[in-house]
């Protein structure tokens, strides 16, 4: 039997409170990226001191060595050669590691971007992520993505406005530095070429350690943004 009603008791309003764990977007439930964002973070941090180490430290004692006469005409290997190659080496682990845990938070974070706010959102996350992979496109596709990924989390067209830009910027430059000095590397067959691809390295190491500054800064608004949004979701 019904337990009646008290006509006298104050009323209570309805919670307009959404279960979060019942959420569903276009693409599936929200994905929580705390723990992507810490990896991606501590990701980060190794790169810009492995750029600090490798293509500034290194690089510049590698500078020296090749003014060096009795090193010019040697056919051995120098004890820092074996360094630098060590270094190069797992510098380029890292990366491809980094570019890995890149790709996934990008496209969780789309994922979650289209469960908050569809109306802003037009990219998918596949494309979110396949713009960095294709010529030409790559050089504003995946800010687009970004931009609308970032609106879609903060709820607004503006937030990020200062990080946003300046990521993307010094993403372009570096990798139009790094593409020139890949290049004289390859075609290198003198020491005077050689000594420009490591001058060009010198210059491209600040612009690194910035880049993932810049990237943490990215990474960890958008993902506690996300975060805020879905814990205050009302209907």
């Amino acid at each position: 039997m019904d337990k009646p009603s008290n006509p006298y008791a104050t009323p209570v309003a309805a919670s307009d409170q959404v279960d979060a764990s019942n959420l569903q977007g276009t693409y599936g439930p929200f994905r929580n990226n705390g723990t992507l964002k810490k990896i991606l973070v501590s990701l980060l941090v190794i790169d810009a001191m492995l750029n600090i180490f490798n293509t500034g430290i290194l690089n510049y004692m590698d500078m020296q060595q090749y003014e060096n006469t009795e090193y010019l005409l040697s056919e051995d290997t120098s004890q820092l050669d074996n360094i630098i190659g060590i270094g190069g080496l797992a510098h380029a682990g890292l990366n491809i590691i980094l570019i890995i845990f890149f790709c996934i938070w990008i496209n969780r974070s789309c994922k979650n971007a289209w469960l908050l706010d569809p109306p802003r959102m037009s990219v998918t996350p596949g494309w979110s992520v396949g713009y960095f992979f294709i010529p030409i496109l790559l050089l504003w596709k995946p800010y687009t993505a970004m931009k609308e990924i970032r609106s879609a989390s903060y709820g607004k067209d503006h937030a990020l406005k200062a990080v946003l830009p300046l990521w993307w910027t010094f993403w372009l430059m570096t990798m139009l530095i790094g593409n020139i000095t890949f290049r004289i590397y390859m075609n290198s067959d003198d020491t005077e070429s050689y000594l420009m691809a490591c001058k060009l390295d010198l210059v491209a190491t600040p612009l690194n350690v910035v880049l993932d500054y810049l990237a943490i800064a990215l990474v960890t608004g958008i993902t506690l943004a996300q975060q805020r949004r879905l814990k205050n979701w009302h209907q």
